[in-house]
């Protein structure tokens, strides 16, 4: 039996593992701590990695003692990133291949992503793969209610099983029967909450605890073209 065979469905994350973006993530954060007339916080660039967008924006409210809202933030930073998702964002190597390739097998496929959707709907049409999802899920439509920890209301992140239930819900396949493409450790713990099937690690240079992350997932790829000499029997 083949690694994909027991899938009906493959989620993937979009920066760091679709495409590569994340150097442009640290430069926008970089460049906006600039326009503040701030040095570059180290600690804030890490902390902000496992955060949904809007987990991010908040928290830099608070630790900077910003006057303003997280949603002037958040503008802030897709004003300066959109167009670099626009016109030179690349695909990671072997992405686009096999996100092909899994939808010639006739898997269902989605993507669950920190990203903005303007950001996400321009890097997937430029590439020409946009077509073979059928759902995309942002870490902001994800809130905490009263049954779950934490405030009421809040954002929750991909640290929790919310996200990759509801990406799994929107495919119409059972968590056990999805797999998982991703780049960070902090999505596995979501993952294995939510009774994922399997997590692919993806690796990224920025993304930290990679060692740790390639041990604990259930297979490690270089890159996400490693992944096609897993499929058997696909026409391209």
């Amino acid at each position: 039996m083949g690694f994909f065979d027991p899938f009906e469905a493959a989620i993937f994350d979009l920066d760091g593992t679709l495409v590569d973006s994340m150097s442009l993530w640290e430069q926008v954060f970089r460049n906006w701590q600039f326009s503040l007339n701030r040095a570059p916080d180290r600690e804030a660039a890490e902390a902000v990695k496992n955060m949904a967008l809007t987990q991010s924006a908040e928290f830099v409210v608070r630790r900077f003692g910003l006057g303003i809202q997280p949603e002037t933030v958040i503008s802030q930073w897709e004003s300066l990133a959109l167009d670099e998702y626009r016109e030179k964002v690349p695909l990671k190597n072997g992405a686009g291949e096999l996100v092909r390739a899994l939808a010639a097998r006739g898997m269902k496929l989605g993507i669950a992503t920190s990203s903005f959707p303007a950001a996400c709907e321009a890097v997937l049409g430029r590439h020409g793969i946009r077509e073979f999802f059928s759902s995309i899920i942002y870490t902001d439509e994800i809130k905490s209610s009263p049954g779950n920890a934490g405030e009421s209301g809040k954002v929750r992140g991909k640290g929790f099983p919310d996200i990759w239930l509801a990406a799994a819900s929107r495919l119409g396949v059972a968590p056990s029967k999805c797999v998982v493409f991703e780049d960070l450790r902090e999505s596995l713990k979501g993952c294995r909450a939510a009774g994922i099937g399997a997590f692919i690690a993806v690796y990224d240079g920025t993304a930290p605890d990679w060692q740790e992350l390639r041990r604990e997932a259930d297979l490690a790829l270089d890159s996400p073209g490693g992944a096609l000499d897993l499929l058997q029997s696909v026409l391209f």
